[in-house]
């Protein structure tokens, strides 16, 4: 009951700053044209490396993702409730708040895409990995587990959701149960973990204890960035605990 009574706040708190900040920083039509230009060519930048980078086969399949991602962001970008326009409707390609929006998004993107194609292979999958749809995951690989702390924020609402745990890990498939952590939750939740073509592949089985209304946790995530020695020991704390750390 805990994690969920921590997850409403969270959820409360970003629901203010959804609808509130982002009319207080909101950039003029200048600047938020700019902005856009800037992520959209860096969005480019990332495909035509990509293109380069990856057999056919892989890049035809990224295409049909990449398609699925644009509408993704323009349904968000164009959101009202999301970008905190006051507005009816759907917002202009050319608003100021879609350019905006739809700039950070690309940002994301754009690391997703450049993390399908680093360079070597990595031993091990301790870093941070996200699924450019607002999924992110901190995993510390040790010892034949996972140890990870799983946040996301789906939708034009705000839906977001947190699990903390350790998984078991065999080579490239990983395994989470809830079971026996929390004696007031009768039913288990599972996530799955499958690591393939430079992805970590989750999917998760009885998962709204932990989240929000469609804040699930499934999603093909990448590895964008490192973990350093500090940051791996508050994971992996984290992890033990089952308690999503605070910010």
């Amino acid at each position: 009951m805990r994690n969920a009574i921590s997850l409403l706040i969270v959820l409360l708190t970003a629901l203010l700053v959804s609808s509130g900040v982002a009319q207080e920083k909101q950039l003029g039509a200048k600047e938020a044209k700019a902005l856009f230009e800037k992520a959209d060519r860096a969005l480019n930048d990332a495909w035509a490396a990509a293109k380069k980078a990856l057999p056919e086969t892989e890049f035809n399949a990224l295409k049909e993702s990449q398609r699925a991602w644009v509408e993704h962001r323009d349904y968000l970008a164009r959101s009202p409730m999301y970008t905190g326009a006051d507005a009816q409707g759907e917002l202009s390609l050319d608003a100021p708040e879609y350019l905006e929006a739809a700039a950070g998004l690309a940002e994301d993107r754009t690391e997703w895409l450049k993390g399908i194609i680093r360079e070597g292979a990595d031993e091990t999958l301790t870093g941070v990995w996200t699924d450019s749809y607002g999924g992110r995951i901190e995993v510390v690989e040790r010892e034949g587990h996972l140890h990870f702390v799983i946040e996301c924020v789906r939708g034009p609402t705000s839906h977001i959701g947190g699990l903390a745990g350790v998984a078991v890990w065999n080579q490239n498939i990983g395994w989470y149960s809830d079971k026996g952590i929390d004696k007031d939750k009768t039913d288990e939740t599972n996530l799955s973990f499958i690591f393939r073509d430079r992805k970590l592949e989750v999917v998760g089985a009885n998962t709204g204890y932990y989240h929000g209304a469609r804040a699930y946790f499934d999603g093909e995530y990448v590895k964008v960035q490192p973990l350093n020695a500090k940051a791996q020991a508050k994971i992996v704390k984290a992890a033990k605990s089952g308690e999503v750390p605070e910010e």
